[in-house]
């Protein structure tokens, strides 16, 4: 089984290298395709340098004609990119002859708060790309920036968790999946949102102490992997968020362990 994964790169272990990783241990092949990449670090974006969309669009098609079995889009640095990703997924499915599942980790800022997407390439991804059926799991931030919804609303109110995915699935998304892991709740409570009606909570205990880069770029690229092997939505959303779990967990106690 093969995933293209297609998205930034970050020399400080965030995007493709995280997303790849995110593979390892399981039966699927990992073809990246690079958008852009990025000089950032924990405190600052410095630089994008963006790949012209035409360009890593066409090495996309050319690494997929060997067959793909899901695709993860991540970092979609401005409009035309975004644009270039839909097309991509046109095309890509018409290959195919069928529905290819499509995740897409709406990355629209960096965790240091630096800016990736502005307002043109936002709405590019809401009127564009979430209408090609795709799977969204965008975090508390991304689901607020996305909706309107404020975030603290979003990240105190259940409720309102549920309302930003109604918005998403109303604007063409297959799924939502709305991660819970920038809230304050404790257990985590990830939501899984489909366009029938169907709604469901996971739950696992917050893990404290530790962190990881690319923890979205994590959770969409295994999610996408599990997704390609035939798993359902749940299970995939399930055993994504168990993994990034255990991921923060092995960092947290590197630090326990260093201070003795």
């Amino acid at each position: 089984m093969r995933v293209l994964i297609v998205g930034g790169r970050d020399p400080s272990g965030a995007g493709i290298d995280a997303d790849l990783a995110a593979l390892e241990g399981l039966a699927v092949e990992g073809l990246a395709v690079e958008t852009a990449r990025t000089d950032q670090d924990a405190s600052s974006v410095r630089s994008i340098g963006a790949r012209a969309p035409g360009v890593w669009k066409a090495e996309a098609l050319s690494q997929a004609r060997v067959g793909i079995a899901a695709i993860k889009f991540g970092l979609l640095p401005g409009s035309e990119h975004v644009l270039a990703a839909r097309d991509l997924l046109r095309k890509l499915r018409e290959i195919a002859g069928q529905e290819i599942p499509a995740v897409v980790d709406p990355v629209i800022r960096a965790s240091s708060g630096g800016l990736f997407l502005d307002a043109r390439a936002v709405e590019a991804v809401l009127r564009e790309l979430t209408r090609e059926s795709v799977i969204l799991t965008p975090n508390l931030a991304e689901a607020a920036e996305l909706t309107g919804i404020g975030f603290e609303e979003i990240a105190e109110s259940f409720d309102a968790r549920r309302t930003a995915a109604q918005v998403l699935l109303d604007a063409g998304a297959r799924a939502v999946l709305v991660k819970g892991g920038h809230g304050s709740e404790d257990p985590v409570r990830d939501l899984v949102a489909t366009r029938e009606g169907r709604v469901t909570w996971i739950s696992r205990p917050r893990v404290r102490g530790g962190s990881i880069r690319g923890s979205g770029c994590r959770f969409a690229s295994r999610m996408a992997a599990e997704l390609a092997l035939g798993g359902s939505l749940v299970a995939a959303a399930e055993e994504a968020g168990g993994f990034v779990a255990g991921e923060i967990e092995r960092a947290a106690s590197v630090i326990r362990t260093a201070r003795g």
